[in-house]
């Protein structure tokens, strides 16, 4: 073989390599649809041999005491007893089905029988195949008690076809489904029987939890808003304010919120629920950011400016002030005299307070609400500079895999900027990195993301589709956080529309929030400020030094707690 020949095999393999390689990346960002798993009908077993034959008279009337005997003690709770009574019932008379059919009652409600009451229901079937109560009995015991779902699902079927219609053995057999993963079934059960529950809320509450899955929303809603007409627990009431959430439905979901949490003190979502009430109600909030420094040489300075761009004031959305400003030095505070000038706070530091360690603490008091698209007023503002918007170098539009990426996304029914938004929810799995990273570093590190990668991703695949996109960096409130410090920022991106103008995006928060944060803007978001080529930080210094190489390090820090 040649070195030519050898040369071409080589870059042959290293292309497939890189080709294979990736197609992989880019099936991360679409969701694949599952192997689907479909349940293939199966009988219960061949029923045992029963003896038919007629007992002696003496004998019958015997086992005609136990059993009377035997269901006063059920009439008592004393099943222990009823059991006794009724396994020497049948012995005695072997061809009578009552007595096996009460048998087999009173099994049931003796803890610790579970495989009694199976081998039971099977003869009290034997006697009569279309026995519903004795197959649905079995089927639960293989279900709620000895946890084999698969092994329900023949037996609670059984039941359903001696009973059509019976919507609380339908609702059996779509949860023994679902537990042995044949979701699909457990779908097309619910469809065909929750609609008749009567009084019963929990058929349809599977229903709408079954089309929330597929994130079919408006079915989920109705779903679990006829579930609710008969829900006295919360269980549907707390689902249909969720799927309204997901759904990005938010007009009047404030106070269905509350009014949920007040009359179902106990129920089950509770914190998921007020995590929503939360992030729709007005907050009034106490925001101390810390600007930490770290200086090598102190003395070598002759002047330390800090330069912080202002938090702005948005209309219907966030009012912030600025409460105090004061140094840190050596476990002591000093105040820090702020002049104002293009849109920058300027802070500075006198010679006396200087350390290697010197801190700026920010106090603002930051009034929110949640400001809806649905509720956004027609906007007539220009379309931007595209071209501007692109010149970030972080933005990475070149790398060929964006323009994959982009050209696929195009290729999908509905609208561009959704779908874009569930791509970089799927394909990015978010893990914080403190860092500011590009786009082609996204791409080559897909599981090491955060919210700023998220963000500037879906800022790339809107421009490089010519819509013009950018990035905002703020602070997202959470409940967790309430009085406690974190480095953690956060970042989400804005897509401007004609006619609407500029509209944010959540894509971090889209895997779990679903719709909540596309096009709406809540009160547990505080925007500081936008990234761009031209800046990368709010926060900067500026000093003179008589010491060349003299280092010095920031870092921030956020508490929040309510006013």
């Amino acid at each position: 073989m040649t070195k030519t020949r050898f040369l071409i095999i080589i870059l042959f393999f290293a292309t497939f390599s890189s080709c294979a390689a990736s197609e992989a990346l880019l099936s991360r960002f679409f969701m694949q649809e599952a192997r689907v798993r479909r349940w293939q009908p199966v009988s219960i077993s061949p029923l045992p041999e029963i003896d038919r034959s007629e007992s002696p008279v003496e004998t019958y009337n015997r086992g005609v005491e136990l059993n009377n005997q035997a269901l006063d003690a059920m009439n008592g709770k004393d099943y222990a007893r009823a059991t006794r009574l009724l396994a020497e019932a049948c012995r005695l008379v072997p061809g009578e089905k009552g007595f096996w059919s009460n048998y087999l009652v009173a099994l049931k409600n003796d803890k610790g029988r579970e495989k009694d009451v199976i081998n039971i229901a099977r003869i009290v079937l034997a006697f009569n195949e279309n026995d519903s109560q004795a197959a649905y009995m079995a089927g639960l015991a293989y279900l709620n008690d000895l946890k084999q779902p698969a092994q329900a699902i023949p037996y609670i079927e059984h039941a359903l076809k001696a009973k059509p219609g019976d919507a609380s053995m339908a609702t059996a057999l779509a949860t023994a489904f679902e537990q042995a993963g044949y979701k699909d079934d457990a779908f097309e059960i619910l469809k065909a029987h929750a609609h008749n529950s009567g009084n019963d809320p929990y058929p349809l509450y599977m229903l709408g939890l079954q089309y929330l899955e597929r994130r079919d929303y408006n079915p989920a809603i109705r779903a679990f808003n006829s579930a609710r007409a008969v829900d006295q627990k919360g269980f549907a009431h707390d689902a249909w304010v969720r799927a309204r959430y997901y759904a990005g439905q938010l007009e009047g979901l404030e106070n269905d919120c509350r009014d949920v949490l007040r009359r179902f003190p106990g129920v089950l979502n509770r914190q998921s629920l007020e995590r929503i009430l939360f992030s729709l109600e007005p907050g009034d909030f106490r925001l101390v950011e810390t600007v930490n420094t770290t200086i090598n040489t102190p003395s070598a300075l002759d002047r330390l400016d800090f330069s912080v761009r202002q938090i702005p004031n948005i209309a219907g959305h966030q009012q912030l002030e600025l409460i105090s400003s004061e140094f840190i030095s050596r476990g002591s505070s000093f105040a820090a005299p702020v002049t104002s000038e293009s849109g920058k706070y300027k802070f500075s530091v006198s010679r006396e307070i200087l350390a290697p360690e010197l801190a700026l603490r920010l106090t603002y008091r930051v009034k929110t609400a949640a400001a809806l698209g649905s509720q956004m007023q027609s906007s007539g503002a220009t379309t931007p500079d595209i071209r501007h918007l692109s010149l970030d170098p972080l933005l990475s539009l070149d790398h060929p895999v964006l323009g994959e990426l982009s050209r696929r996304i195009s290729l999908l029914s509905g609208n561009y900027v959704q779908n874009a938004t569930i791509a970089v929810a799927s394909g990015l799995k978010y893990r914080e990195n403190y860092e500011d990273h590009s786009v082609e570093w996204a791409l080559a590190n897909p599981d090491g993301c955060d919210c700023t990668e998220f963000a500037r991703l879906l800022a790339a695949l809107c421009l490089k589709k010519g819509i013009p996109a950018r990035i905002a960096t703020g602070f997202l409130i959470k409940m967790e956080l309430i009085n406690k410090d974190t480095s953690v920022g956060h970042a989400w991106c804005e897509v401007f529309f004609q006619g609407k103008g500029w509209v944010p995006i959540d894509p971090t928060l889209q895997s779990n929030m679903h719709w909540a944060y596309f096009g709406n803007q809540l009160s547990d978001q505080i925007l500081f400020d936008y990234l761009n080529s031209d800046k990368r930080t709010r926060v900067s210094i500026d000093f003179v030094s008589s010491k060349p190489d003299l280092k010095v390090d920031l870092s921030n820090s956020y508490r929040i707690s309510k006013w």
